[in-house]
């Protein structure tokens, strides 16, 4: 039986300015609002199932992020390759545009500096930069993505290594050497990615407890989940799903 394996990730951004950028992941990404509470807005597919969070943290308690973010960039897998092409046609100026096998993808930054890059492929290593000018037909129907898949490429210093198993995070993370003096800072001072929440099966603490036991861990009396943090400060929430 394989413990502790990841059935799906849901990463937290912080961010400054709540209403830019939750127009930016609704309607330029056509993700759908899910929940509302507090400082945090739950964001998803048709599906109503989680697949990133906002958290809103206003500058008396963080600031920019001085050099490289932790956070690389945000891959957001979309099912239906012509739902991408009906975000485009919704633009009022294309972004950096690409083409692959399954059609066209798009990278651009959010509000919050944040690179983000909206595909269908199987591999990325298959889009080709698109140089020409393309129009997109408009689909009003089209509001929020039918189904999409959220995956993570983070910054990390050199030398420093994330706890976090490769066959566990298959081919949600990637992780790529980068210089920056907030790479390692705590995930409550800076607008970044501040935490990786795994949705898992077979939840097993003691083998948590053994990998993260230098980092320091949390476990509610109830056992249902298990909360530390990797090399770089990110925060990391596993939960049986």
């Amino acid at each position: 039986m394989i413990v502790n394996q990841i059935k799906r990730m849901i990463p937290t951004l912080k961010v400054n300015n709540r209403n830019l950028n939750e127009s930016f992941y609704i309607e330029t990404l056509g993700m759908k609002p899910l929940l509302e509470e507090s400082a945090f807005l739950s964001l998803g597919d048709q599906s109503g199932i989680e697949k990133l969070v906002l958290e809103e943290s206003p500058s008396m308690r963080n600031r920019k992020v001085e050099g490289s973010k932790k956070l690389a960039r945000l891959l957001v897998k979309v099912e239906n390759a012509s739902e991408i092409e009906a975000l485009l046609a919704r633009m009022e100026k294309h972004p950096r545009l690409y083409k692959g096998n399954k059609g066209y993808a798009f990278e651009l930054l959010s509000p919050e500096g944040d690179c983000v890059l909206v595909h269908a492929e199987d591999d990325i290593r298959d889009l080709e930069k698109v140089e020409e000018e393309v129009t997109f037909s408009k689909d009003d129907k089209i509001r929020y993505l039918t189904a999409f898949e959220v995956s993570v490429e983070i910054n990390l210093p050199e030398k420093t290594a994330s706890l976090l198993e490769k066959e566990e995070i298959e081919n949600r993370l990637a992780f790529n050497q980068a210089q920056g003096s907030d790479l390692l800072v705590e995930n409550n001072v800076t607008w970044d990615l501040s935490m990786l929440k795994f949705q898992v099966e077979n939840l097993d603490l003691p083998v948590l407890r053994q990998r993260f036991e230098e980092s320091g861990y949390f476990i509610p009396k109830s056992e249902k989940f298990f909360l530390s943090k990797d090399a770089n400060n990110i925060e990391l929430w596993f939960e049986e799903v």
